[in-house]
């Protein structure tokens, strides 16, 4: 019987199994690993297969449903089987027989816990003789065999290990079969250990669920101290009845040491989970009883020690947990505060504490690398590693759908509501929901229903393509709906161990989890790509689709097409900022940088490649690359080969559109990405002719493979001309040169037909206008027009309504007008001479203007069109109530938007700034052109008539005579983001036409004698012409002002929390796939507010040449709102907005900002000191001031970073860039539009994030008075203009006066829009003042500056005595952490320690005392300031002997309350005063009256002879002892310990301390004798206080 069982062992590493293809359909249940076999180098014998029940193959099965093995003898026997193997089974099913007594009793399959051995259940097997099973057991001595499934639990227990073997993964997961024959021997006391991992059947326990004991043994030292005291002490009584349980394991403990230490968090988590069901179990004699029991056994001084420490980690839970809320909403608005810590309360009111364990999971140490390890940031990160840890458990179905599927401690799943449709099916009733079950059963926990990710990943490496494509499926549902989620802002935070009842999903940690390196998920789908079957290639092309994100970053292109503003495209590739710089004053907002260096993407190049370079680079080097970004490493992998060659293999129609849609991802992802697509032998040629060479039928993978080269073209100009020139641009726009006959032809072809035309139209049109933007392909529009006028004139709307293909039409008609918009911008200057072709740029003629503007003119008067009303009366009628059924009002809204843009570009040509020729009428035009007052007078009568100038609600009811102007200010306050921007692209196209051309006819009037016409009766619009637009519309422009201004100042707030981690997002996907909530800033959200902003600059410029002649107050108040706005203009910004910041920044530092700066200034000084500066500026100061403010502010924030090599010689981008600091910008000529810049200077139509610092920091207008020059790096150079010293005092001095009148402006300003400046941190503010300190006192030797910087010490004193009054009211009275929000250490920099340092070395050197200088240093004394902090600058203080050199208390420029209260008892600051008193640094401070002396005195005295708690004795006794000591010693320091006594506290808080009125006499006598217990007994030290209570006296 021992070797009949023996045969039945499955080994590790053996010879391939050999199964047909007939065998491998029989198999139900189980899985064939590679390398597994299921015989010990014996051909296995021929078994017979379980027959399958009515649940479709493969339904996962408890083992109370089945299979059975049937015995030989039972009827029904498959003839197939001969006698030979009825033979073997004969002899399997007399084993097999002993469990049909207990097969009734079977109840489903216990979901097996995953750290480690299971031996919880030990007790029913070798202690419970009424156990039916025990006796059956022990009476027939048969062994039990129980088969283990996978090797969750040693998987798992490798689950922190980033880097696993593939080869490894297939050893440990592999099933293996052992006969397991349970020894009950009282000498051992426990089983006979194998060398083998074995899970004990415990399917009959449901019987005796109350007499299981749940213990855990352990012999990790270190598991022992997590536990908390009380659930220790508990296990500690219950060992004795263990001993023999502890000795059975020891082998297994001491075989898996390396693994408990890795996953020792888990292992603490688990363990502390079972101490307290323990403890729930008892009732409250036995507790009483375990406690008497413990009392009697253990020293109360060591019951005491366990108290305190337990007291001290429940005090530390509660600080993270405090920090974490905090942060939660200061540093990141998108992550809460998960529940890190969770009580446990008995029935004796003991509360504990259990601290759920970090996240051992391996997030790309380069990838964060580098956030700032600060507490606030550190609290955030472990916060989100706990949600992405807890990802590790879940469950998915094929629907993506996550399944609750945890097991109670008895076998049964716990009932649990349906949670909002996200967690399906719990309980029995799931086992029995075919629809809902896994079909994937045969590999993970069979009693469980759902895969989570990494079983998910593990199963595409199956040797059944049934098994992988349907692994695939899943993975692609999950990541699908995931994306989805944070797309919509749908996402919940559960914690690790957390209960998920009632919670959502938290899909961001889904994601982030599935990217991330441990599931190494990028090397199971580059294997799968290589796979041999079609199905399975298909489903890896899914899921590679969905993490590179390609639907959700298309959809955003998108929309970002159809604005005509946007002509660059933004890479997508994962970006982290630059660590911050001591030289820039630790200010954040650096450079941008790759997460994986483009290096890396083409590890070598092929010419390179020899035997050295080859064996290098390893399959491992690719995974890290990827798990930094994930294109890179599938690039790494060679995707694009294996992509060529699927394309060359004729695939089908899905697989080719999966295909393309990966390529034109890995094209966005950056240009090296889109020049190794470019690189990739025949890969563009083979996309090309699959085009020609399919028939008239438009397929969507023919719109993609369009779309790919456009993107391609976008990325390098060299590429578009080779397009060109390879004739691959005319063959993919054939579609362009045909033109329907009719609208009516062309609605025949039907809806779907209509739909592929229209998108395959709108590309090709798209790559047309990407070549006519780099001036090619300008001379196709007369071949083209024929066929693109039909598309411009407007429609037949009731026509396109009926047949439902009104977006089809829209799109095509809103393209083409963007092409026009490009042709426009390639129009020579209308009075210019040159009108011929420079270089390889071509020109529009003037000659096609007339009847483009025609055929623009006609789509405005369709606003009056009945059918086109009626897209716009549903919100009339319900304007609060919008559905969504009325959608296609944005469609014509976008063609708007295009034929405005249209019209603005060719009035633009008119007249482009100083290109008119000086010598023609002094400048002014000759003559105005026919159609300028045509446009104008259309826009007047169809957009603006009815407008009424006296509306000032948002939701007025009175409708008649209501402009579209007006609709369209409504239209953006819909939730519908699209038609918001729709809406303000109208808005913005409108304004500009209406401002060109009022400028244009007021150039006629003065260069010509009269208008047309003039003498001619002029009809209304008329008049308004001749009126001027603008001045008529002003006060309707006014309210426009306004309603940007608050969206721009709301856009702002959403932008700056994006950024985490100092990432655009914690996910190294692409684009939307970065994982930032809402899409971050690849949302349409963002997208809106950058539109705003870039209107919103327009305006601002409209009424700052408009309000000229307006009161002092009135013009006031636009100044203050301009200074805001232009803020929040420039912390919306992104990459391609970089235009948009330099005018904003010119406006900022205007000369009549900075005079409207200085009189805020003024008045601060008047209202705080009544008199201002002995000194005036005048007009000379101020054009100083602005022309250094913009040099810097361009240099440091607006420069690019040169990059050392690229792909092709060139930059990356092919733009010659600027220096990283003081290089020269881009010339923009004043009056050309931002968005015009189509020239042929530009090389490239995409802007990389990398190498810019866009968005910039909400702190960045302190740069002027934080850039040093302190230490000088390798990639400085000497003659850098930004970093010359000259320069930066300079510099310095007129940021001292800008930050002072931004400053005073945002702080007594009285408006309801707060100013972004009173969204920096105080922490910041007072930072920046230190900074330029580390470099000399430059800044103070002038008057001016010294006066300056004296005056914005006194204003941010203010505001410090002001937060601390605001804190100290939210403040705990026993938890005095709150009061310290000046956390340089945390906000600012790590190491700000060694900052401080720096700064006393200075303020030792060359100070000599100065006051100012003096005040700076003692600020870090405060007590609003972190203990590490103040630490630190008092023992930098004390060691160089300056501490007298601090000013008096008095002359601080903070009240003296909040460096005095409240009292000081944190231990090592107390010692640190003490030590200073007795190495006599505190002498030369006495005498000076020092702030530092007055510190010691008041701190010390409190807390010596104040309330001291009771932990705090010993630490009063060692501090007075010391002093008295000293005094014993040093007779000079008398007077210092007399002061020391006779210090009293404020009378405000004096009663606290004494517990009411006590006369002098007495309140000396009782210090006396506090003096006296200090002394303990010592003789001498009594001698001291003796004598010292003779002087007193």
């Amino acid at each position: 019987m021992e070797n009949e069982k023996a045969k039945k062992v499955k080994v590790f590493k053996t010879s391939s199994i050999q199964i047909n293809e007939k065998d491998a359909s029989h198999l139900v249940g189980s899985i064939v690993e590679k390398g597994i076999s299921d015989s010990h180098n014996n051909p296995a014998p021929s078994l017979s297969f379980p027959k399958p029940t009515v649940l479709p193959f493969p339904v996962a099965r408890h083992r109370s449903h089945g299979p059975h093995w049937r015995p030989l003898s039972s009827k029904g026997v498959d003839d197939n089987v001969d006698d030979s193997d009825n033979n073997v089974e004969d002899e399997e099913d007399k084993n097999l027989q002993e469990f049909e007594r207990v097969a009734t009793f079977a109840k489903p399959v216990q979901r097996r816990r995953k750290k480690g051995l299971d031996l919880r259940k030990w007790k029913e097997i070798t202690q419970d003789d009424n156990s039916s099973l025990g006796k059956e057991s022990e009476g027939d001595a048969t062994s039990i065999s129980q088969t283990t499934g996978k090797k969750n639990n040693v998987k798992e227990s490798k689950s922190a290990d980033k880097k696993t073997s593939p080869s490894d993964d297939d050893n440990v997961n592999s099933s293996m079969e052992v006969d397991v024959k349970p020894q009950l021997v009282s000498s051992v006391g426990g089983f006979t250990n194998s060398d083998t991992t074995m899970e004990i059947d415990t399917s009959n326990e449901a019987d005796y669920q109350g007499k299981v004991k749940y213990t855990k043994s352990y012999d990790d030292k270190e598991a022992n101290e997590f536990v908390p005291e009380w659930d220790q002490i508990c296990i500690d009584v219950q060992r004795p009845r263990q001993a023999h349980l502890t000795s059975s394991m020891l082998s297994c403990s001491s075989s898996n040491n390396t693994r408990s230490e890795q996953k020792s968090g888990s292992l603490k988590s688990e363990i502390d989970a079972e101490n307290r069901a323990r403890i729930q179990q008892m009732s409250s004699e036995e507790i009483a009883e375990a406690q008497a029991e413990i009392m009697e056994k253990m020293h109360p001084a060591l019951l005491k020690v366990l108290q305190k420490r337990g007291q001290e980690k429940l005090k530390q839970h509660l600080i993270l947990k405090s920090e974490l809320g905090t942060c939660s909403e200061s540093v990141n608005g998108h992550v809460q505060s998960p529940q890190v810590e969770k009580h446990l309360h008995s029935e004796d009111g003991i509360s504990h504490t259990v601290m759920t364990p970090p996240s051992k999971q391996k997030l790309d140490d380069e990838k964060f690398g580098t956030k700032t390890s600060t507490t606030a940031s550190s609290s955030l990160w472990n916060a989100w590693s706990n949600r992405v840890e807890a990802v590790r458990e879940l469950r998915f179905s094929l629907a993506g759908d996550v399944v609750d599927s945890e097991w109670g401690y008895h076998g049964h799943l716990k009932k649990k509501e349906h949670v909002t449709g996200r967690l399906i099916g719990e309980g029995h009733e799931s086992r029995d929901n075919v629809t809902d079950r896994d079909y994937l059963r045969t590999e993970g926990d069979p009693g469980a229903a759902g895969y989570t990710i990494k079983e998910a990943v593990a199963l595409t490496r199956s040797v059944i393509p049934g098994q992988r494509t349907l692994a695939l499926h899943l993975l692609s549902s999950v990541l699908d709906k995931a994306l989805h989620c944070i797309c919509a802002d749908r996402t919940g935070h559960v914690a690790k161990d957390e209960n998920k009842v009632e919670k959502s999903v938290d899909w961001e940690a889904v994601w982030a989890f599935a990217l991330g390196p441990e599931p190494e998920l990028v090397l199971s789908l580059r294997m799968c790509l290589d796979d041999n079957h079609n199905s399975v290639v298909l489903a890896c092309g899914k899921v590679v689709q969905c993490v590179l994100s390609c639907d959700a970053n298309e959809n955003y292109c998108d929309i970002s097409d159809k604005i005509a503003t946007c002509d660059m495209d933004i890479c997508t590739a994962p970006i982290f900022r630059s660590r911050p710089d001591v030289n820039f004053g630790f200010l954040q907002g650096g450079l941008w940088k790759y997460s994986a260096k483009p290096s890396n993407i083409l590890p070598f190049s092929e010419d390179s490649m020899d035997n050295e370079t080859e064996g290098k680079h390893t399959i491992q080097d690719d995974v890290v690359v990827a798990g930094q970004d994930f294109i890179v490493g599938l690039v790494r992998m060679g995707i694009l080969p294996r992509l060529r060659y699927l394309l060359e293999t004729d695939p089908t129609t899905a697989l080719e559109e999966c295909i393309v849609s990966i390529l034109i991802a890995i094209a966005r992802h950056s240009p090296t990405c889109a020049n190794a697509v470019m690189k990739c032998e025949r890969l563009i040629k083979t996309i090309v002719n699959r085009f020609i060479a399919g028939n008239f039928e438009i397929q969507s993978s023919m719109i993609k493979s369009v779309r790919l080269l456009k993107v391609l073209a976008r990325s390098d100009r060299k590429i578009c001309l080779e397009f060109i020139k390879s004739g691959y641009f005319q063959a993919m726009t054939w579609n362009l040169y045909q033109n329907p006959s009719s609208i009516d032809h062309w609605l025949r072809l039907g809806k779907e037909k209509c739909k592929l035309m229209s998108a395959l139209i709108v590309e090709q049109m798209r790559f047309w206008r990407v070549c006519i933007q780099y001036g090619y392909c300008v001379s196709y529009f007369s071949e083209m027009f024929p066929a693109l006028c039909f598309w411009l004139n407007p429609p037949s709307f009731e026509k396109l309504v009926e047949s439902n293909v009104l977006y089809e039409s829209t799109s095509i008609s809103r393209q083409a007008y963007l092409v026009l918009e490009s042709l426009a911008g390639r129009l020579p200057n209308l009075f210019s001479k040159q009108c011929e072709s420079t270089g390889d740029s071509e020109v529009w003629s003037w000659s096609y203007v007339g009847p483009m503007v025609d055929l623009a003119i006609k789509w405005i008067a369709t606003r009056s069109d009945p059918e086109v009303s009626k897209f716009f009366e549903g919100q009339k009628e319900r304007r609060l109530d919008f559905t969504f059924q009325d959608l296609s009002a944005t469609h014509l809204l976008w063609v708007y938007a295009a034929v405005t843009h249209m019209l603005f570009r060719v009035l633009e040509r008119v007249t482009w700034g100083d290109t008119v020729s000086p010598l023609e009428n002094k400048g002014h035009m000759p003559w105005l052109p026919e159609f300028v007052p045509k446009i104008a007078l259309e826009l007047i009568k169809y957009w603006l008539l009815g407008f009424s100038a006296s509306f000032g609600t948002k939701f007025g009811r009175d409708f008649e005579g209501e402009s579209f102007m007006k609709e369209l200010i409504y239209l953006r306050w819909k939730d519908d983001t699209e038609m918001s921007l729709a809406s303000t692209c109208c808005l913005n196209g409108m304004v500009k036409i209406i401002t060109t051309i009022d400028k244009l006819i007021q150039s006629a009037k003065i260069g010509t004698c009269s208008l047309p016409h003039q003498e001619q009766s002029l009809s209304e619009e008329g008049k308004v012409l001749e009126d001027g637009i603008v001045k008529g519309y002003l006060v309707e422009l006014r309210y426009m002002l306004d309603v940007f201004v608050f969206s721009v100042s709301s856009g702002w707030h959403h932008i700056q929390s994006i950024e985490s981690f100092g990432r655009g997002g914690p996910v190294p996907g692409a684009g939307i796939g970065w994982g930032a909530p809402g899409g971050g800033f690849w949302s349409t959200r963002v997208l809106l507010a950058q539109k705003n902003a870039r209107f919103l600059l327009y305006l601002i410029e409209i009424f700052a040449n408009a309000c000229k002649d307006v009161p002092v107050t009135e013009e006031t108040t636009f100044t203050m709102q301009r200074i805001n706005a232009g803020l929040g203009i420039c912390l919306t910004a992104g990459p391609r907005d970089k235009v948009v910041v330099e005018k904003t920044l010119d406006l900022l530092v205007h000369v009549s900002v900075l005079k409207h700066l200085d009189l805020c200034i003024q008045n601060f000084l008047l209202n705080r000191r009544g008199k201002t500066f002995s000194w005036q500026h005048n007009e000379e100061d101020y054009i100083h001031f602005s022309r250094m403010l913009s040099s810097h502010f361009r240099s440091r924030w607006l420069s690019v970073k040169v990059k050392s090599k690229a792909v092709d010689g060139s930059s990356s981008m092919g733009i010659k860039t600027s220096p990283v600091v003081g290089g020269c910008l881009e010339t923009i000529y004043e009056d050309s539009d931002m968005s015009s810049m189509t020239s042929s200077c530009y090389n490239s139509l995409m802007i990389e994030w990398a190498h810019q610092k866009l968005p910039l920091p909400v702190h960045f207008y302190l740069s002027p008075i934080s850039t040093i020059l302190h230490r000088k790096t390798d990639s400085q150079k000497v003659d850098d203009v930004l970093l010359d010293p000259s320069n930066l005092l300079e510099v310095a001095k007129c940021g001292l006066f800008f930050v002072l009148g931004v400053e005073a402006m945002s702080n007594f300003q009285c408006t309801n829009i707060l100013s972004p400046i009173q969204h920096v941190s105080l922490t910041w503010k007072l930072h920046s003042l230190s900074v330029n300190f580390l470099v000399g006192m430059e800044i103070l030797e002038q008057d001016q500056s010294r006066d300056t910087f004296e005056a914005l010490q006194d204003l941010y004193g203010e505001l410090l005595d002001k937060a601390r009054f605001n804190q100290s009211k939210e403040v705990v009275s026993d938890d005095k952490k709150h009061l310290e929000f000046l956390r340089f250490q945390s906000e600012i920099h790590e190491s700000y320690s060694t900052f401080i340092e720096e700064l006393v070395e200075q303020f030792s050197a060359i100070s000599y005392g100065d006051v100012i200088f003096g005040r700076q240093v003692s600020l870090y004394l405060h007590r609003c300031v972190e203990t590490s902090i103040r630490l630190a600058a008092w023992n930098t203080l004390s060691n160089a002997r300056v501490l007298e050199l601090l000013p008096p208390l008095e002359k601080c420029f903070s009240g003296a309350e909040g460096y005095l209260e409240p009292t000081e008892d944190n231990e090592e600051i107390l010692e640190a005063y003490t030590k200073s008193w007795v190495s006599d640094a505190l002498d030369r401070a006495a005498i000076r009256g020092s702030v530092a002396y007055t510190l010691v005195i008041h701190h010390l005295s409190s807390f010596i002879f104040g309330v001291c708690p009771t932990d705090k004795l010993l630490l009063r006794s060692r501090l007075a002892r010391s002093l008295l000591r000293d005094y014993a010693g040093k007779q000079k320091h008398e007077g210092m310990l007399l002061n020391l006594i006779h210090h009293k506290k404020p009378p405000c808080v004096l009663g606290e301390q004494l517990n009411g009125v006590l006369s002098e006499k007495s309140w000396l006598e009782c210090r006396l004798e506090i003096l006296v217990e200090a002394c303990e007994g010592n003789s001498s030290l009594l001698k001291v206080v003796e004598k010292l209570k003779a002087v007193v006296e």
